[in-house]
């Protein structure tokens, strides 16, 4: 998860478009709410236009805001209400968030897997170990679980939860990660190390007693964990809600890794390569004060052979360096995985 500043965007202005009796949809959704027919589902629409969709693919860069997924070559993107504008789930009586569903600042784009809850294998993680990824790819201790954001919005504490449009949002004590209002690094790491790849996503400071995960994954018993731990709350929670560690992520991740470990292990042969280069040029210009003129003309093209495989080499280096800046450039999927990796090896 990156962060990414909204402000950097222009907020469509279909959202809050008026019909042909002069209201938008936020006037008719509250209508509906406050009238007799309040039960039955108000049918939203503002959110699904296609300008909508454009400017969240411009901002986010065709990637899911919770795990940077590249969707649109695999799936159509879900526009996801950051906070849900129907239900909430495990509230009883909480008719949704329904007069943000077309405010711009609670459209974030998703991947199916982020936002729709389905059945999914997860690292099944023991108090104080790390799983690993079999040859076979799959996680060396599993378990299915049903991750997936869907309408889902815990709070550390249900006092001041808003239940309509004259409620302080900023009462609410929240549990789940909006990259455009939460710096995701202050609460979020990844598991950065050459002997063990694997893309795990770990609650900031992590220690290996907060990668042991209650049965039931419930959010007030991962707040409870994650205090015990003295890991980000945040962090633990959006890991299990939003599925960050379901298996086919990590394989993603896991692939980048191990193309940023190849490019580095090039570099330093690269790197190598030059330096016997350059032992050798020395020794032939050393040997060329007391040569014989075929000699010393020998040696000079030598030296000058050597010049040029050194500067096509160097230029094969830089590549390799361009190559790990584009990795990392906000553009491109699990950059932030990337940046972790520049920083711990590279810096």
């Amino acid at each position: 998860m990156r962060r990414v500043d909204r402000s950097q965007s222009t907020e469509p202005s279909i959202l809050h478009k008026p019909d042909k009796a002069g209201k938008t949809e936020l006037d008719r959704v509250i209508e509906h709410m406050n009238g007799p027919d309040a039960a039955k589902t108000f049918e939203f629409a503002r959110y699904k236009e296609n300008a909508v969709k454009s400017e969240l693919e411009r901002l986010f860069h065709g990637k899911c805001a919770y795990c940077e997924s590249f969707y649109g070559s695999t799936q159509p993107v879900d526009v996801e209400h950051y906070r849900p504008k129907g239900e909430v789930e495990g509230v009883a009586g909480h008719r949704g968030y329904y007069w943000l569903a077309m405010d711009w600042h609670n459209l974030l784009p998703s991947c199916i897997d982020c936002n729709r809850r389905r059945e999914q294998k997860a690292p099944s993680a023991l108090v104080g170990s790390i799983v690993k990824l079999l040859s076979s790819g799959e996680f060396d201790r599993t378990r299915k679980m049903s991750l997936g954001k869907s309408s889902a919005f815990p709070l550390a504490t249900e006092t001041g939860r808003a239940r309509g449009p004259g409620d302080n949002l900023l009462v609410e004590q929240r549990l789940l990660l909006d990259p455009t209002r939460d710096d995701p690094r202050e609460h979020l790491s990844f598991h950065i190390d050459r002997d063990n790849l694997i893309g795990l996503v770990l609650p900031k400071l992590a220690t290996p007693a907060a990668l042991g995960q209650p049965p039931n994954g419930q959010p007030g018993d991962l707040v409870a964990l994650a205090t015990q731990a003295g890991v980000s709350p945040m962090g633990l929670v959006s890991i299990q809600v939003y599925g960050l560690n379901r298996l086919s992520l990590v394989q993603a991740r896991t692939k980048v890794l191990r193309d940023l470990e190849f490019i580095l292990e090039l570099s330093i042969g690269l790197a190598e390569i030059i330096e016997d280069i350059d032992s050798e040029t020395a020794r032939k210009t050393a040997q060329l004060g007391g040569a014989a003129a075929p000699q010393a003309q020998q040696l000079r093209d030598d030296i000058a052979f050597n010049a040029k495989i050194k500067s096509r080499i160097e230029g094969f280096k830089r590549d390799t360096l361009a190559q790990l800046k584009r990795l990392a450039d906000p553009k491109e999927p699990y950059s932030e995985l990337v940046r972790a990796w520049i920083s711990k090896y590279l810096s």
